[in-house]
């Protein structure tokens, strides 16, 4: 036998999917198996491996084993000369293991093979060729030399950025999103390393390849796509310490010899200062916008009332309470929320001139100055309304797409494939998009050539397209890949309809009918509908706290109501939730733990079916009004 491909998955049922199809045209013509080692996912993985991929080994376990122990159970079983070690978040092209495998033959010291990746957007990854990091190397990249000079010998080599993207050359580290090795080097340097159970594993084994006597190579001509870390997102704190502490692991085995201590502190201060910046810019990433707007209304404000009408200036209230008053405002009217939207700071501005003049109202009499004063708030209400506004057309001027005014527009849709699949895709995106804006349809013919490369960029350019939607089943893998590749720089959203539609898998979206739930601005997953449930639980906590001295009598469990009225207020639990007993082929949003549902309290019977549909509806059509009526009538069970 020739090769075995080993997926490790963990509750990524769509990703790993698409990845079996992928493999299943790559492994046409090749003598060889396919494990899928499953570590107790709970969205139906292993029923759809049974079911639609009869011919895969399935190994299913009844625990969370981990990365290396799980490639370790189908690496013992395979018979293969070679095993690839390959992530469910990949796409690999037809060519991809016969390309490999021709190159493994023809170069008998090669122990390790990497392949190019790219990532969901087209872009090169860099992680694809990777260096050793030694205490030095690793020094550079938490300073930030790697990134200041990524093409340096010296405090670039993290990354290897020396070494072209297009031409092979023998390299350190293979990445463990997809790994090609020699079987019997495994045999002779050893398995994954079990004490890592995330992260790390493939720097051991890639060292260990080398002290064997053996090369690790990074081999362009074979490319992949690699969605990266769908179930891990990088920008976590949580995913700082995981990583850095399968580093010091890694540290700890190989680089203790000289100097431990120095060494162990170094590792230390990457972890916290790895993990401080990842709360700083995720804190910055947040709070971006309303920063810039209390810039530009500030700055707006001293600059119109110091030239205009300074005779005003001592009337205005102080700028810090003024700003702050402005930012709950805005946020109540949701002018923070993405994709941002011109009127709902235009609603902010309006919410800010009437509290302003509530509190003008509060401080003087009836006829005192009143139309003056409601003609000062009116303007100075209109002067933060357009700096605003201002703030968000100059990041849309500049591009950055989380603020982006494009996404008031119907999404524009360019569709590639055959007429019925390319109908297929479209339907399906008008449900899950709400509706589409422009659409455009290719054939695959028309796709092919470099000729229809450069046309495709120009009309994605020209015509402002959000998305790119390669439909699977008429096209190769190896050309999606390649146009993923090739249209990258448009800054479109590629996306890949499996077959049959059935869902659409973009770089961070899984898109699918059983999926959707209804339209956004009534649904309770939409930011609107957060932001109301979460006014309706304050309010509420409020309501039930003034009347507490009467109310605590209609309650039965006293304690739990006062500690369940504690964790309400500070938002670790919603009055009303989803019924817990709901089934798995449901996929509803996220939600704080209610304390009480719907189904308690309209006193319908707990059934499935009931279960199943309640939930359904009360995510699809919330009403506010409906959490406050349920309370309620619930008062008495609140303390459950």
């Amino acid at each position: 036998m020739k090769l075995s491909v080993i997926i490790v998955n963990y509750n990524v049922r769509a990703y790993l999917e698409q990845c079996l199809r992928t493999v299943s045209e790559a492994m046409k013509g090749i003598d060889g198996d396919v494990f899928v080692v499953d570590n107790l996912s709970t969205d139906g993985s292993v029923e759809m491996v049974r079911e639609k991929f009869p011919a895969v080994k399935l190994i299913a376990n009844q625990e969370n084993v981990g990365f290396s122990r799980a490639n370790n159970q189908a690496i013992r079983e395979s018979r293969a000369e070679y095993v690839v070690l390959l992530n469910p978040d990949t796409v690999v092209g037809e060519d991809v293991f016969r390309k490999v495998i021709a190159f493994m033959d023809a170069h008998p010291k090669a122990g390790g093979l990497g392949v190019k990746m790219i990532d969901g957007t087209g872009r090169f990854l860099p992680e694809s060729k990777r260096g050793l990091p030694t205490p030095s190397v690793a020094f550079y990249k938490i300073i930030g030399l790697t990134r200041l000079f990524p093409r340096s010998k010296v405090f670039g080599r993290y990354h290897l950025g020396h070494l072209k993207e297009n031409e092979a050359a023998p390299i350190e580290i293979l990445s463990g999103a997809c790994m090609f090795m020699r079987k019997r080097t495994l045999d002779e340097v050893g398995l994954l390393d079990e004490s890592f159970f995330m992260y790390g594993e493939d720097i051991d084994l890639s060292y260990r390849i080398m002290l064997g006597g053996y090369e690790n190579w990074y081999f362009p001509d074979a490319r992949i796509i690699h969605y990266k870390g769908e179930s891990t997102k990088k920008s976590s704190v949580n995913y700082v310490f995981v990583f850095y502490y399968a580093m010091a692991i890694f540290a700890k085995k190989h680089f203790t010899r000289k100097r431990p201590d120095l060494l162990a502190a170094v590792i230390n201060a990457s972890i916290y200062l790895s993990a401080a910046g990842a709360i700083v810019m995720r804190f910055l990433k947040r709070a971006l916008l309303p920063m810039l707007d209390v810039v530009a209304i500030v700055t707006t404000i001293l600059l119109v009332f110091g030239k205009l009408i300074p005779n005003k200036v001592g009337s205005l209230p102080p700028l810090a309470f003024a700003s702050l008053l402005v930012l709950m405002c805005f946020a109540l009217m949701g002018s923070y929320d993405l994709p941002t939207r011109l009127m709902n700071v235009f609603k902010g501005s309006a919410l800010f001139a009437v509290t302003g003049f509530m509190l003008f109202m509060r401080e003087r009499q009836v006829g005192d100055g009143l139309l003056d004063a409601t003609m000062f708030i009116v303007f100075i209400s209109v002067l933060v309304a357009l700096a605003g506004a201002s703030v968000r057309m100059v990041l849309h001027w500049l591009r950055i797409k989380p603020f982006t005014l494009r996404a008031l527009d119907r999404k524009r849709i360019l569709s590639i494939g055959s007429a019925e699949e390319n109908r297929l895709a479209l339907a399906l995106l008008w449900q899950t998009h709400f509706g589409l804006g422009r659409q455009e349809q290719r054939s695959v013919a028309e796709a092919q050539g470099q000729l229809a490369e450069v046309e495709m960029q120009r009309q994605i350019r020209k015509q402002g397209m959000d998305e790119v939607v390669f439909c699977a089943k008429d096209m190769a893998w190896g050309r999606i890949i390649e146009l993923m590749e090739k249209l990258s720089r448009t800054r479109a959203t590629f996306k890949i309809a499996q077959p049959g539609s059935d869902f659409i898998i973009g770089p961070n979206s899984i898109e699918s009918v059983q999926d959707l739930l209804v339209m956004e601005e009534h649904a309770i997953f939409s930011a609107a509908g957060r932001r109301r449930k979460r006014i309706v639980d304050v309010a509420l906590s409020l309501l039930l706290i003034l009347g507490l001295p009467i109310l605590i009598w209609w309650v039965r469990e006293k304690g739990a109501f006062l500690r369940n009225l504690g964790r309400v207020l500070v938002g670790r639990a919603s009055w009303v939730g989803f019924h817990p007993d709901r089934h798995r082929s449901f996929k509803l949003p996220r939600m704080k733990p209610g304390v009480i549902d719907p189904i308690r309290a309209q006193g319908l019977p707990a059934d499935p079916l009931t279960v199943d549909r309640v939930n359904i509806t009360y995510a699809k059509d919330y009403q506010p009004w409906s959490d406050v009526r349920w309370t309620l009538r619930s008062l008495a069970t609140l303390g459950h």
